[in-house]
């Protein structure tokens, strides 16, 4: 008999559960890892699958599950209003401006000598200097206006420094008033009689983007003049009753796991009872080699 039980161990050790929630131990013990605990034999998986236990275990690690969805998602969102926030008041911060570097300039006194040098050498050397506007850097040609009052005003490098260097609070010389043209005198009398012929502004558009303020009115909640079925239209619908079939299908249900339940603790049972009686038998029979090996020893 103990053969049969063991030929019947090894080959309900050889089928191996591939499940999800299926585990083996480093001894090949088969373990639920939801519920943590042994399930003695592979024909007993399903069972403790449809057990009341294993089932709550499930309904708790998934609403677990879903509350660290929610954190997550909820930190997520929080992250991403803070990115939101930290780039708008990037945007309202005004750019800082940026300052033009600009190189040393000499100073007037070394720029006069330098001046003078020049005047010297070309005294000495016969050659006659250059006027000041010849100095420019222009590229246009002296016939390239056909009006010369419309030519632009060219000025030298010492003329351009001595500008820089004066302050801004400083008036500039006023132009001589140069008489207007036609073209001028028709584009101001077109501006007056464009601005004398504008149309008047709409009312209805002064008003069309007024916010208007009220006192707080309190709102009648009785329902005169419906229907006797309109008050209770909005009520939530109460969940209909379970029918008696229903009812018999649940307890059935119940019992049916209860019933496999019981055989599963009376499985666990049995076998816990099989390991103590193989144990005592191995322990008697050490006993009995022990007492017949004193026997040989006392004849001998």
């Amino acid at each position: 008999m103990a053969d049969v039980r063991a030929l019947l161990k090894a080959k309900r050790q050889e089928v191996r559960i591939s499940h999800p929630y299926a585990t083996y131990t480093t001894s090949g013990q088969l373990k639920c890892s939801i519920c943590a605990s042994i399930v003695k034999h592979a024909s007993a998986w399903e069972g403790h699958l449809g057990s009341k236990a294993h089932r709550t275990n499930i309904l708790r690690l998934r609403e677990e599950e879903k509350r660290q969805q929610e954190a997550r998602l909820a930190k997520e969102r929080e992250e991403e209003l803070a990115r939101e926030r930290e780039e708008e008041e990037q945007e309202e911060e005004p750019e800082p401006a940026v300052e033009e570097v600009k190189g040393k300039r000499k100073s007037p006194s070394s720029a006069e000598a330098g001046a003078n040098h020049i005047d010297k050498k070309r005294k000495v050397e016969g050659v006659q200097p250059a006027p000041a506007k010849a100095a420019s850097t222009s590229s246009f040609p002296a016939d390239f206006f056909s009006d010369p009052n419309h030519a632009p005003v060219l000025l030298s490098e010492d003329d351009e420094d001595e500008d820089e260097d004066k302050p801004t609070a400083e008036p500039t010389k006023s132009k001589p008033h140069e008489p207007a043209s036609v073209v001028d005198l028709e584009y101001e009398r077109f501006q007056r009689e464009l601005l004398a012929s504008a149309p008047a502004a709409d009312p209805s558009e002064t008003f069309a983007r007024a916010t208007v303020y009220a006192e707080p009115v309190i709102v009648s909640t009785e329902t005169a003049g419906l229907p006797p079925d309109a008050g209770g239209a909005a009520e939530v619908q109460e969940a209909p009753e379970p029918t008696e079939e229903e009812l018999r299908r649940k307890k059935e249900q119940e019992e049916r796991e209860l019933i496999m339940d019981r055989l599963l603790e009376e499985e666990r049972a049995q076998e816990d009872a099989d390991t103590r009686v193989q144990a005592l038998k191995n322990k008697l029979e050490g006993l009995r080699k022990r007492r017949e090996a004193k026997k040989t020893k006392a004849k001998s």
